[in-house]
């Protein structure tokens, strides 16, 4: 009796075992449910070759580093410095010259005297040197006005670089006659020696509009 008690123990102490038939046997052997089942964790994916021998490179660095594409007949971009007026202004060796602008109307007489760029240095008129109304336009008031810009020109020679000058004629007013008989006086003399070049720039219209009415007295 204590024999088959003790059997009996033994028996259930024992792990509990499944029988399956020949054909329907799983291929992995059944555990007691004591046992814990543990799931292999996935094996890591091995690395390609490209993968290591490409570095990671970030799209900051790549446009960073990134040659800009030029033409093959673009010039050289680099900032040339800055030259001087008469430097840049030269043909064929020679600087441009300055330029003493007479306009002649029949109401005034305006001298000017510019750069060879046309930036204004001086300027007088028949109004500025004194006179007024109709007297702007005589004979007296361009004489004046064309020594006044004669002063100018030899006070500030040197500080302009005043090397040559060309007369630029506009109009047929009676200050025309004036600042030619200016030039050819004693106090024209500096001015007339550096001329070098006269132009008449006065519009002569063919046909052109109707002219104004007659006045009638």
């Amino acid at each position: 009796m204590l024999q088959r008690i003790a059997q009996a123990a033994r028996a259930a102490v024992q792990p509990c075992r499944m029988f399956y038939p020949g054909s329907l046997r799983p291929a992995v052997s059944v555990r007691a449910y004591s046992q814990a089942t543990e799931t292999p964790a996935p094996a890591p994916a091995p690395a390609s070759s490209e993968s290591e021998a490409t570095p990671k490179v970030s799209l900051d660095s790549a446009l960073e580093f990134t040659p800009t594409p030029t033409l093959s007949g673009a010039t050289d971009t680099k900032v040339q410095p800055e030259m001087p007026v008469r430097d840049v202004l030269s043909v064929r060796g020679r600087s441009l010259p300055h330029r003493l602008h007479v306009k002649s109307t029949r109401n005034n007489t305006i001298v000017a005297f510019t750069m060879p760029t046309g930036e204004g240095l001086v300027r007088a008129s028949g109004g500025s040197v004194g006179f007024r109304k109709a007297q702007r336009s005589g004979y007296e008031a361009g004489y004046r006005a064309a020594l006044r810009v004669f002063q100018h020109i030899g006070a500030n020679k040197k500080r302009w670089n005043v090397n040559a000058i060309e007369v630029v004629w506009n109009g047929f007013g009676q200050g025309r006659e004036a600042v030619f008989r200016a030039l050819q006086a004693n106090e024209g003399e500096l001015v007339r020696n550096m001329v070098n070049v006269m132009t008449d720039k006065t519009p002569i219209k063919i046909g052109g509009c109707r002219p104004k009415k007659r006045r009638m007295l």
